[in-house]
């Protein structure tokens, strides 16, 4: 039989043994030293120079004198010397230095609380000043919640199933949702709001992929008494003193509505409205020729809804026919894609001729509009100062000019997109097209 305790190291009284005394008080001082384990410190390297009977300390790294070799050991003073015990895992012993308890494990001595959590934490719920259930497995009741950094950064991830699942978070009053943002059903990034928790309505989206920002609500400027002192180029302001929206663009602060429509004041329902630039001016008369379009830009100064548009017949051709077409501007203001083209009108008589359509015109986008021939009827026309002047040609030239002309059969319909040819600049004035308002 083995004279110590397999656990605790106790020697064990041996059959026959004289003075058993002794070796049964030494396992009563062994078990005085280690039940109820506490130590002074666990930071020593070098035993103290007077140690009290029964003082005990858990060695440092790198002792020396009376303690070398024996890191992580238990020291203890007995008997006038110091004594050593190897620690088992498992040991627990409270540090009145520290006032922390520790546990060996196996290698080292450790602080208890930190080694009663296990490095993988799997729990199905966890309250924290509240009750968890099945669906808020985390429930947390506070002032505030605190995410901070393990180093330089920190990012809170809210993982989803598939791309019509949801990933948001979720503001509530009183737990009805009243806003919500995140990926909504989809994974474009969306803020959305609710007055009622249950209907909710998209302030602005982000798409995925172009990072487009869609605003869906128009956007309110409050105003503030006086512009930016540094404005940046794309910053718009409101400046409420003048009442007036700025912007600021290529380095210049901007008026956006500045006063400049006027002249084209919106006429009533039923009156016309002309098509020319604001310059005044008696019209002329340009003649036409059979199978001709002319198309001239033009830009409104207001939104206006059309459902007619109208010209002057000032000479009659028996049989002539005339049309009048509305093309959309690309963004390099050249004409593009087809809006409208109306029905013919009999230019066999002279005087107004009214072709009736349906078009609204934006305050601010550039249109051509223009009409086609049959014949050599005579149409009033825009004196030559009142429409704009159309850049381009391979010369300069002295005469400004104002139409685009091209030939194309009457009777078939006008082209979809208009296709644009510099050689089709016509110094030509621009026929008198009025708009009437709806």
């Amino acid at each position: 039989m083995s004279d110590l305790s397999p656990i605790l190291s106790l020697p064990l009284m041996q059959a026959a043994q004289a003075q058993k005394h002794v070796t049964h008080n030494e396992a009563l001082m062994r078990l005085d030293l280690l039940v109820q384990l506490t130590v002074e410190d666990r930071t020593r390297t070098a035993p103290p120079a007077a140690p009290a009977e029964g003082q005990r300390h858990i060695v440092a790294l790198a002792p020396t004198g009376d303690w070398a070799g024996q890191a992580g050991k238990i020291a203890y003073w007995l008997d006038g010397q110091w004594q050593f015990l190897t620690a088992m895992t498992g040991w627990r012993a409270r540090v009145l230095g520290d006032a922390a308890d520790v546990l060996f494990d196996g290698a080292q001595w450790v602080d208890a609380a930190a080694a009663a959590v296990p490095s993988v934490l799997s729990v199905d719920e966890i309250g924290v000043g509240t009750s968890s259930d099945a669906v808020n497995r985390l429930s947390v009741a506070s002032e505030a919640s605190l995410f901070s950094h393990q180093g330089t950064g920190h990012q809170m991830k809210i993982n989803k199933a598939a791309s019509g699942q949801t990933a948001s978070l979720l503001f509530q009053s009183n737990f009805s949702g009243r806003a919500e943002m995140g990926l909504v059903g989809e994974n474009h990034f969306t803020i959305n709001v609710s007055n009622n928790g249950s209907t909710f309505n998209t302030a602005l989206r982000v798409t995925a992929g172009t990072a487009e920002v869609e605003i869906m609500k128009p956007v309110q400027f409050s105003g503030q008494a006086a512009g930016p002192s540094s404005p940046s180029n794309g910053e718009f302001w409101h400046d409420s003193t003048r009442g007036q929206l700025f912007a600021r663009i290529g380095g210049q602060t901007r008026v956006i509505d500045q006063q400049a429509d006027l002249p084209y004041l919106l006429p009533p329902s039923g009156e016309f409205m002309m098509t020319t630039m604001g310059s005044g001016g008696a019209t002329t008369v340009l003649t036409g020729a059979g199978n001709r379009m002319d198309i001239y830009p033009f830009v409104p100064s207001v939104d206006i809804d059309v459902d007619a548009m109208g010209v002057n017949c000032t000479t009659a051709v028996a049989g002539a026919e005339c049309k009048l077409v509305v093309y959309e501007a690309a963004a390099d203001g050249q004409p593009d894609a087809l809006l409208l083209e109306t029905a013919p009108e009999s230019l066999a008589t002279t005087g107004n001729k009214i072709l009736p359509m349906s078009l609204s015109f934006n305050r601010g986008r550039t249109y051509w509009i223009g009409v086609r021939h049959s014949a050599t009827a005579g149409l009033s026309a825009w004196a030559l100062q009142a429409t704009p002047d159309i850049n381009g040609g391979s010369s300069m030239v002295t005469t400004a000019r104002k139409t685009l002309r091209r030939t194309r059969t009457f009777a078939l319909a006008a082209q979809s997109s208009w296709g644009f040819l510099s050689s089709e600049i016509n110094a030509a004035v621009a026929t008198a097209i009025w708009l009437r308002r709806a």
